[in-house]
């Protein structure tokens, strides 16, 4: 039995503290998603809230592994818009501008030799919201060069001990030497 994480038992309500959109569109959309089968996780500036790294979400962030078409196809009737692949991103997304939520859909950035792929992992729930991977979203800051935001999820993972299997998932990909390193150093005391 693992130990886990001190907010995947804590129950504390970063809302209170923070400064986010408002949660109840976002719950309707995760429960419509996952009736319909889907596996998300709240990441991006959600998750750095609900693990007291930030004060702040501009929008909530969600990542499926599904395609585009069939999350748009879920959430047709809220309007939706759609990105494609631009940038370094690799991946699409499903925007709800009216509800302050982006759906990305098969999170994944070009990188030199290929594409890395970020796996959608739950970690814990808060207030029935599915939270995502300090370790995926410490790694695909890091390839966003939003190193200040990457390093915080680091130090982070260095402090609480990161998942033996997301970093294995991680690792598997064409990640640069010095990431993978960064990432391979992490203790992994603890598995999902």
């Amino acid at each position: 039995m693992t130990t886990p994480r001190p907010s995947e038992t804590s129950g504390a309500d970063f809302t209170h503290h923070a400064k986010c959109p408002p949660i109840a569109p976002l719950a309707e959309v995760v429960a419509r998603l996952e009736r319909a089968g889907f596996a998300l996780a709240l990441g991006g500036s959600g998750l750095l809230a609900a693990l007291g790294l930030s004060d702040t979400v501009r929008d909530w962030d969600l990542t499926t592994d599904a395609a585009q078409d069939e999350t748009r196809a879920v959430v047709a009737d809220l309007e939706p818009t759609l990105a494609g692949p631009s940038g370094v991103h690799a991946d699409h997304k499903v925007m709800l501008p009216s509800r302050e939520i982006e759906l990305i859909c098969r999170f994944a950035f070009h990188v030199k030799g290929g594409v890395v792929r970020i796996p959608t992992v739950v970690t814990r729930h808060w207030r029935g919201i599915p939270v995502g991977s300090a370790e995926a979203w410490a790694v695909a800051y890091a390839l966003m060069d939003r190193g200040e935001k990457s390093e915080r999820l680091f130090t982070w993972l260095a402090a609480h001990g990161a998942d033996s299997g997301v970093v294995a998932r991680l690792l598997a990909e064409p990640l640069s030497p010095a990431l993978a390193a960064r990432l391979g150093a992490l203790s992994t005391s603890r598995t999902a």
